[in-house]
């Protein structure tokens, strides 16, 4: 995913130099000023802190984006690399992760939903969806465990809160560079790599060799790129054909496809958490909606139906969304994770049973 790059959590001072509107690209270069040994500290601190529900299914990034003063991502991520001793006697560098992750963090924006927590949360999704992983197959091997975590770290990076339509329909240039394909998803890992290679001190690769270096490079990228709905239905299909031919895991000798949708999940899987949690996200996620279809509305454009907050029914939205989606991507990973499928289906069934009442009683938003 390139040289000394110093920067600060995403509460610190960003020093934008050069002609870029960090409302439609954040290309531009980022000064960046070193991260205090307080803040080290502090960043120990709260790691401990979460170590003993790092795989937990109530973890709440929001809480954690609180206590860590604005960097939750850095944290978890850092957390879980620990975790599974992919720092300090692997193949990477302690500083050079922590300095990227510094930088990806920077970039994730503000948005009401894909901004650093989100991020946060789908990192500790993945961790806890690989943990049951384990349990299936014999062996994850560290270099594949770390492309899943990176992957998921990155997967929004500089995300606009605006979905691929919008910015093919608007003609923003990202849509132009990408060919109105998978715009963001393409942008999110491109960024991540040339934040890697360009910016000095952050080439979290550095120390791979070179075909580990490739590897990790085609896991994280199909992996993210897996994560536009767009391909949802198609991706979904082949993993089940994948499982009907091979139902031991052991036995797949190329698991993109099994990373892919690990990634793929965990995007998608926080209305399966406790309902407090899935309901703030869902609230979080329809505000950003709705600030697309006002966004639609000033240009010109036909206001996105689930994004017009004039007819928006929040809890119709989400029975939709699991409906659709995440049920029958659970139901697939029940012969992969059965533990974590029974699990999240059990706080599925809980949120949905909410989402029904509070529709009933006419609640919308």
């Amino acid at each position: 995913m390139g040289g000394d790059c110093s920067s600060v959590p995403r509460n610190g001072t960003i020093t934008v130099v050069g002609d870029a509107n960090p409302a439609t690209d954040i290309k531009a270069t980022v000064e960046l000023k070193d991260e205090p040994p307080a803040m080290k500290a502090r960043r120990r601190k709260w790691m401990d802190s979460i170590k003993d529900q790092i795989l937990s299914w109530n973890f709440s990034a929001f809480e954690l984006e609180k206590t860590t003063e604005g960097s939750p991502l850095i944290t978890v991520t850092i957390a879980l690399l620990e975790v599974h001793d992919l720092l300090d006697g692997w193949k990477l560098d302690r500083g050079t992760v922590e300095r990227f992750l510094r930088r990806v963090e920077a970039e994730y924006l503000d948005n009401p939903y894909h901004n650093a927590i989100h991020a946060a949360d789908v990192t500790q999704t993945s961790a806890v969806i690989l943990a049951s992983l384990q349990k299936q197959l014999k062996d994850i091997p560290k270099l594949e465990m770390f492309s899943v975590i990176m992957a998921a770290a990155v997967h929004d990076l500089g995300h606009l809160g605006v979905n691929n339509d919008f910015l093919i329909n608007s003609k923003h240039p990202r849509a132009t560079t990408y060919n109105d394909k998978s715009v963001n998803e393409s942008y999110h890992v491109s960024r991540a790599f040339e934040l890697a290679r360009t910016t000095p001190g952050c080439d979290v690769l550095a120390l791979l060799s070179p075909g580990d270096q490739k590897q990790v490079r085609k896991l994280v990228v199909e992996a993210v790129m897996a994560t536009d709905m767009a391909i949802h239905f198609d991706l979904l299909k082949t993993f089940n054909m994948q499982l009907a031919s091979q139902p031991d895991l052991n036995q797949w000798t190329d698991r993109v496809l099994l990373y892919q949708m690990v990634v793929h999940l965990a995007d998608i899987a926080n209305p399966s958490r406790p309902f407090h949690l899935a309901r703030a996200w869902a609230e979080r996620v329809i505000s950003e909606f709705c600030s697309q279809g006002d966004q639609e509305a000033a240009i010109g454009l036909p206001v996105t139906p689930f994004c017009n907050r004039d007819t928006i029914n929040m809890p119709k939205a989400q029975q939709g969304f699991i409906d659709v989606f995440l049920r029958p991507t659970l139901a697939s990973f029940m012969a992969v994770t059965p533990d974590f499928t029974a699990m999240a289906t059990k706080h599925l069934d809980v949120t949905v049973a909410n989402w029904k009442r509070l529709e009933e009683e006419g609640f919308t938003m």
